[in-house]
């Protein structure tokens, strides 16, 4: 089955868009009448479709059905990536799902669904997004499809000589999805705050690339090589480490470390991880994400903080590398990033997924300065700096007071990081 999509985007968008980086929470827009087939919406932690309709007649099995969709009830900056993805299926049609269909949100359009034989049918209509913490969201409605029967002329058939049939070499999968993908930047940046996901493996060309998709743009997304940014946690990320015995390996309680958070600050960088760019159709399972090296200064830890305040390590540099995490497809999470003394460190991470054709596989070194008078005195030629506004960016949740201990970060509301399995390979002593 095939599904077509088109869009209109609702006029003022680009106004709205401005409106919420200058103010604190994503307001959701006021309940709309169901004048589409599908009327879209987020309540809370759930998305919602409300019908106009729940039966759908098409006069001509030969043509396709439209389904009109509405998103305008979900403002930006309330799912992640401002986009909501469709897909429509004829239940009792014995045909796979159609490729489901990302739309933007504060937007109308529609979907062409291909359809079956006369006679009545189901259609089932399914969205799915993610909330800004990684959560997914899914909601689906089914209608009644009547398809008519309709009586069409006999036609001669004509007979025409056999044409010679070209030949056709289908791109892989790894290709395919490739040609999909934005360019990557070049030049090298530092980024002091904002929103990036840091380790965003994706597929290119050429195969499986861990890159840093940098969000640090309202309305932007910038793809960079690791090599050619620098993350940097400036002072005002230091903070005094809590007495919790998980996170002792960073320091005694009281210890001045370098955090950066979990929920996101203006001031600091709000970085985490994605799998979103990866298709379950190029790839066949969970991506391998592993800490293999720490170069620095002090200690590292990735640790996630749950709704009681209990901290859960990830990553610990210090009890033997890799550090290994199994990471589901469609995964956005943040987790907090603590450096224990200030310097310039060097984290590798390796990224493995199973392909078509055998695992899919990139390692990167990622560099990171914390504190402030870590960066070079003076930047190469063709060096930018990324010193973005201290609007929080349009990806993530609503405006939090800056939080100046860490002791009040564990009593945060945790993120639900979607986070499989962890196993750490331990260095044998002598």
């Amino acid at each position: 089955m095939r599904v077509r999509a088109s869009t209109r985007v609702t006029a003022g968008l680009f106004a709205v868009v401005a409106a919420l980086l200058l103010s604190a929470p994503a307001v959701l827009a006021e309940p709309v009448d169901p004048v589409a087939d599908a009327v879209l919406d987020v309540a809370g932690d759930r998305l919602e479709i409300e019908v106009a309709q729940q039966r759908v007649e098409a006069a001509d099995p030969a043509r396709p059905v439209e389904l009109t969709w509405d998103t305008s009830s979900i403002k930006p900056g309330t799912v992640f990536g401002d986009r909501v993805t469709l897909r429509a299926s004829v239940v009792d049609s014995g045909e796979p799902a159609a490729e489901p269909v990302a739309v933007p949100v504060a937007s109308t359009g529609t979907l062409e669904v291909d359809l079956p034989g006369p006679g009545g049918h189901e259609l089932r209509l399914e969205a799915t997004a993610h909330a800004l913490d990684g959560r997914p969201l899914a909601v689906e409605s089914v209608y009644a499809l009547s398809v008519a029967e309709v009586a069409r002329p006999e036609v001669a058939p004509q007979v025409l000589p056999p044409a010679p049939r070209p030949e056709v070499i289908a791109p892989s999968p790894q290709v395919r999805v490739a040609a999909q993908q934005p360019p990557t930047a070049t030049g090298r940046v530092v980024i002091d705050r904002g929103h990036v996901d840091a380790v965003a493996p994706r597929l290119l060309p050429d195969g499986l690339h861990i890159q840093v998709k940098d969000g640090t743009v309202a309305g932007t997304t910038t793809w960079r090589e690791p090599a050619d940014v620098e993350l940097k946690a400036t002072s005002a990320s230091r903070t005094a480490l809590p007495a919790s015995p998980e996170l002792a390996f960073l320091g005694a309680a009281g210890k001045q470390v370098f955090l950066l958070p979990q929920t996101q600050r203006a001031d600091v960088l709000w970085a985490g991880w994605s799998t979103e760019e990866l298709r379950p159709a190029d790839v066949s399972g969970p991506v391998t994400w592993s800490l293999t090296a720490v170069e620095g200064p002090g200690a590292f830890g990735l640790f996630t903080t749950g709704s009681f305040g209990e901290p859960t390590v990830l990553f610990n540099s210090t009890d033997g590398l890799p550090d290994v995490q199994s990471v589901p497809l469609g995964t956005h999470a943040h987790a907090n990033w603590v450096f224990a003394e200030p310097g310039r460190y060097r984290l590798t991470f390796t990224a493995t997924a199973p392909g078509a054709g055998g695992p899919l596989t990139d390692t990167e070194t990622y560099t990171f300065t914390i504190g402030d008078g870590t960066s070079p005195p003076a930047q190469q030629p063709g060096t930018a700096n990324r010193n973005p506004t201290t609007a929080l960016a349009s990806t993530g949740p609503a405006g939090l007071p800056a939080v100046t201990g860490l002791g009040l970060a564990l009593l945060a509301s945790g993120v639900a990081v979607l986070v499989i399995t962890r196993r750490r390979v331990q260095e044998k002593t002598s």
